[in-house]
């Protein structure tokens, strides 16, 4: 309905606590113009004849520089002054009942703190979310402090912008990076400043610093499964489904034990354990069919596509998988992605697992790329890990598995981003 992501890089809210005396329609219009991107009232201690008054005045500031106005809380204020959008808390007015009074056309962000409370503000209507307290404030300090995980969890869980709130300065902010934010909304950071316009400038700045941007990077080592190819959910358990196609039943937990092995390496520990007079080349050849039936009908995500073609443009890319190249080439060409890769690495080429990170380091040096240009994109912590140690910068790939491991994977990751992104 609305493309609201840009708008809520910075979303300033106000409170008057932190003036000194001074206009609040003069310090609203110091912060757009240091970069505010939205505008919130928020005056709690207001009757609702002095909140519209107020309301009048700030709207016209933010028309003047087409930034949105959004009133807290209270709905009429929000219809006297016609403002762009309101903000309701879980205590407040139900999300949907607040839609169906504002309609369709007007801004709904609703406060969230779990991930089952953003999923039903979503369901409900809400354009955005404003997700905290993050940090421990003294403008709500009794407020629920919601972990970095969480926040993360509730950005990759909904479809709709978040905004990361409560006690965000510009120097505690970069703790956020890594969890797929919009944007951050902050109160004294920009209200208690006595320079509006440049606090808000460094904090719009600092924002902007969180971005991925593929200009960054010359090259790019991109891994296949789980990051571009939906097939987390195949490869499970897929040693156990090859067993028990067989006829034999898998001992203990063949799965977890093979998990970071490579095809090659499964199929000689599935010989030694269950085959022990088969050979295991014939034994991989049998393996690599039973999984080749399900793996070359799987699709990569609208996202993936997009971002493959967007980096595509300026870039070299090179696919590094633990896949058979064979399943891969397959893959590949039915996605009709094979040609937007300068060169294919398999872990069997050189005959290492991703967790140690020997391989990354020598496709780096063979191509002779330079390591803090050359962006590896990865979405299973263990290669994560081995990502982080070949040198090269991380990139993290959110997926519903290692979302639940977002406090493993942080220290490894350079970005954590979305492939929804570019749908």
């Amino acid at each position: 309905m609305k493309d609201l992501t840009s708008k809520l890089k910075l979303y300033a809210v106000t409170d008057s606590y932190w003036l000194n005396g001074r206009k609040l329609k003069d310090c609203v219009e110091e912060a757009i113009l240091g970069g505010a991107t939205m505008i919130q009232l928020r005056e709690k201690e207001l009757d609702n004849e002095a909140f519209i008054s107020l309301g009048l005045e700030i709207k016209e500031v933010c028309k003047k520089y087409n930034v949105p106005f959004i009133i807290n809380d209270n709905v009429d204020v929000f219809k006297a002054v016609d403002a762009d959008g309101i903000h309701v808390g879980q205590s407040d007015m139900r999300a949907d009942k607040v839609r169906e009074i504002i309609g369709d056309n007007k801004i709904l962000g609703v406060s969230a703190e779990t991930v089952e409370e953003a999923i039903l503000a979503e369901k409900m209507g809400a354009d955005y979310l404003g997700v905290g307290t993050i940090f421990n404030t003294s403008t709500k300090p009794d407020a629920i402090t919601v972990s970095k995980k969480t926040l993360a969890e509730i950005c990759f869980a909904v479809d709709i912008p978040v905004v990361a709130i409560g006690g965000i300065t510009s120097e505690n902010m970069y703790e956020l990076k890594n969890t797929l934010i919009d944007g951050i909304s902050v109160v004294s950071a920009i209200f208690a400043s006595k320079d509006i316009t440049f606090s808000s400038k460094t904090l719009l700045s600092n924002m902007n610093r969180f971005r991925f941007d593929p200009s960054d990077y010359d090259s790019y080592i991109i891994d296949y499964d789980g990051t571009l190819l939906n097939s987390l959910d195949m490869w499970d358990d897929v040693c156990s489904r090859f067993l028990k196609s067989k006829g034999v039943k898998p001992v203990g937990d063949v799965d977890k034990e093979t998990r970071c092995m490579t095809n090659d390496e499964a199929a000689l520990y599935i010989r030694d354990k269950y085959f022990k007079d088969m050979d295991v080349d014939s034994l991989l050849d049998e393996m690599n069919i039973f999984i080749k039936n399900e793996y070359t009908n799987l699709l990569i995500s609208d996202g993936a596509l997009n971002f493959l073609n967007e980096i595509k443009r300026n870039h070299k890319l090179y696919l590094y998988t633990a896949t058979s190249s064979l399943l891969v080439l397959d893959s590949l060409k039915k996605n009709g992605i094979l040609n937007m890769f300068d060169k294919l690495f398999t872990s069997t080429t050189f005959n290492v697992t991703k967790v140690d990170g020997v391989g990354y380091k020598k496709i780096i040096s063979d191509l002779g790329l330079n390591p803090r240009r050359t962006l590896i994109l990865e979405d299973t912590p263990h290669a994560l890990e081995g990502a982080f140690k070949s040198g090269a910068c991380v990139c993290g790939v959110a997926t519903k598995k290692n979302i639940k491991k977002y406090d493993q994977i942080n220290p490894y990751m350079d970005y954590y981003i979305d492939l929804g992104w570019w749908k």
